[in-house]
């Protein structure tokens, strides 16, 4: 008796540990990287010899989108919005971590090694569309420098806001 008694409580503390749910999460990681033109920019002399002075060309920013996953198997992006403009994108599953950039010498580590699944959100262009969105998400966009509405093969929307993209050290013109 004694040991059907074990036995059943051994069981119990087993399904109780093995029915715990694991917490859904995404995380972003984002990042912008800006080029500057190669030529450096160099003081004018008008006639006259009044001064004017030029500026480096910055060209539009690159972005590096990256979500990290512990349950989703299969997104789908819906829309995007940097700093307040939405985007057209695409979701690609990361074959290989780390996710590494180099210009030069310079390396940066966008995305370290980790168990959990990680997708490469790749900017296409601006959307043109006049899509207005809801009022919840409007505010998200107005306080965010990024939002990510997403869906998963369940129809389940996922709106993933990051209050901020860090921004990498611009490099010479691609």
């Amino acid at each position: 008796m004694k040991k059907l008694i074990m036995f059943m409580s051994l069981m119990m503390i087993a399904s109780a540990v093995f029915s715990q749910k694991i917490a859904f999460s995404i995380h972003i990681k984002s990042y912008q990287r800006s080029y500057i033109s190669g030529v450096a920019p160099t003081n004018r002399i008008e006639l006259g010899g009044k001064e004017i002075t030029t500026n480096t060309i910055v060209q539009s920013p690159e972005y590096f989108i990256y979500l990290l996953t512990n349950k989703v198997f299969n997104l789908k992006i819906e829309r995007v919005w940097i700093k307040q403009q939405m985007y057209l994108a695409r979701i690609d599953k990361v074959p290989t971590l780390p996710v590494i950039i180099q210009e030069g010498k310079k390396k940066d580590t966008l995305v370290k090694y980790t168990d959990e699944m990680v997708w490469q959100i790749k900017i296409i262009g601006k959307d043109s569309s006049s899509i207005k969105p809801k009022k919840n998400i409007a505010t998200q966009i107005k306080s965010n420098e990024l939002v990510l509405q997403l869906t998963d093969n369940s129809g389940h929307i996922y709106t993933q806001p990051s209050k901020q993209i860090q921004v990498l050290e611009a490099v010479r013109g691609q």
